[in-house]
């Protein structure tokens, strides 16, 4: 129970307070299981209750009372405090599949009844940190992987080396994590942009990021903490309004791609370049202030998403756009060689239109002239996706080469390292 964690702090604090003073003082003792009942009598206005699950609540948490209340405590903060737009922070973290991919729009034969992809399939769970603030900029991000100590095989020679990488039992985050995010990630990185100003940092009330030592820290370093509101970062987190889904949505490409490749499993140091690419394009400035944009924060503009809730919602039927008609096509083109797709089937076609409308010759040859400019049609779609197929499969093999050089190193420091060690580490080993 937090209360309890909390009450932990102090007395440690205390203890830390009058060893400095008096190195033979007394020793304060630890709380007991009591304490927090005796607490409680102590406190008659306060009252316990079981927390709910949070599909069963969001749309009862999310009202327009409390996400009010939320903003006014934002603002009341941010005139208080005046933060600039360097110093106000959203952390949060997200998780990965390995080998998961999403449902996408395909065509394929109608006469199937069935229609299957093959993906590499989920093989592990991998947790990453991350944290951006309202100038559009993120912080490095810290990864988890599901393990006893990091490996420097799983992480290729070309990572930054400000990116932190740290292990749990089952690739999930724990109380442990949100500390040492806090001290290994945004407490160096953060500082050195705010200097002594002081800072803002947004989160949810996840039980890894919200522990006493992880709030006296906070305290200790000028830190101000500003809870969301229970089951409403889909409405009011940056981070989920307009970063983590484009990331999820390239992180299933990248997968694809892997599995078009025919490879069956991808490996840690295959995923870390895969991260690489994804937070490139999902984790730049225009998402990043698009979130804040979104959560009205910045600019500030609550009515954004008060106006957005169910209770207040008031959808205007949108008024579909017409569709115009194809411009005539050049018939130039039938006499040229179609470099190209797109032109080989404009190229059909107004080859078949032309016989067609010409009366002449019979049917049955321009019937034979329409199968084969598709079978023509097909045969070229089909070698595209080969020669991207052998691509992809080409270069997934060259990395894996080059890659497999190396010797693999356990890195010290248990399941904590950065990238800067793990790529020095890599360098030096001899082949």
């Amino acid at each position: 129970m937090l209360v309890k964690e909390m009450a932990d702090e102090i007395r440690l604090r205390r203890v830390r307070v009058a060893s400095s003073r008096n190195p033979t003082s007394t020793e304060i003792p630890p709380i007991g299981h009591e304490w927090i009942y005796r607490f409680q009598k102590r406190h008659p206005e306060l009252k316990t209750c079981y927390s709910r699950q949070l599909e069963s609540n969001r749309a009862k948490e999310a009202t327009p009372e409390n996400i009010q209340a939320w903003f006014d405590a934002f603002r009341t903060r941010l005139i208080e405090r005046k933060y600039e737009l360097d110093d106000m922070y959203n952390m949060d973290e997200t998780g990965f599949g390995v080998g998961s991919t999403q449902s996408t729009r395909i065509i394929v034969d109608s006469t199937q009844k069935s229609n299957w992809k093959v993906t590499a399939g989920k093989q592990e769970w991998i947790t990453a940190f991350e944290c951006i603030n309202a100038a559009g900029n993120a912080l490095s991000p810290m990864v988890i992987f599901k393990a006893q100590n990091t490996n420097s095989a799983w992480i290729p020679k070309d990572t930054p080396q400000s990116w932190q990488f740290s292990t749990s039992t089952n690739g999930w985050t724990s109380n442990s994590h949100g500390l040492e995010w806090l001290k290994r990630v945004f407490e160096p990185e953060s500082k050195k942009v705010s200097g002594d100003r002081p800072r803002l940092l947004i989160m949810d009330g996840h039980s890894s990021h919200i522990t006493g030592s992880f709030i006296a820290f906070c305290i200790d370093n000028d830190i101000d903490l500003l809870i969301l509101p229970p089951h409403c970062s889909h409405l009011l987190q940056p981070l989920d309004i307009a970063v983590y889904g484009p990331m999820k949505r390239y992180h299933a490409l990248e997968v694809d791609r892997y599995s078009r490749a025919g490879v069956k499993r991808i490996q840690r140091a295959e995923w870390v370049e895969l991260f690489q690419n994804i937070r490139k394009k999902a984790l730049n400035s225009s998402n990043i202030k698009a979130g804040w944009r979104g959560a009205g924060l910045v600019p500030f503009a609550p009515r954004k998403v008060l106006d957005s809730l169910p209770f207040n919602s008031s959808q205007q039927p949108s008024t579909p756009q017409m569709r115009t008609p194809n411009q005539d096509l050049d018939l130039s083109i039938l006499r040229s060689s179609p470099p190209d797709g797109t032109e080989l089937r404009q190229a059909n076609q107004i080859f078949n239109t032309a016989l067609a409308s010409s009366g002449s010759p019979a049917s049955p040859t321009r019937r034979y002239a329409k199968r084969m400019t598709r079978l023509v049609e097909s045969q070229n779609a089909e070698i595209a996706l080969l020669r991207k197929q052998l691509s992809d499969a080409q270069e997934v093999i060259e990395t894996r080469k080059k890659r497999t050089k190396g010797k693999r190193v356990k890195l010290q420091g248990g399941g904590k390292t950065e990238g800067e060690k793990a790529t020095r580490t890599a360098t030096q080993t001899p082949n």
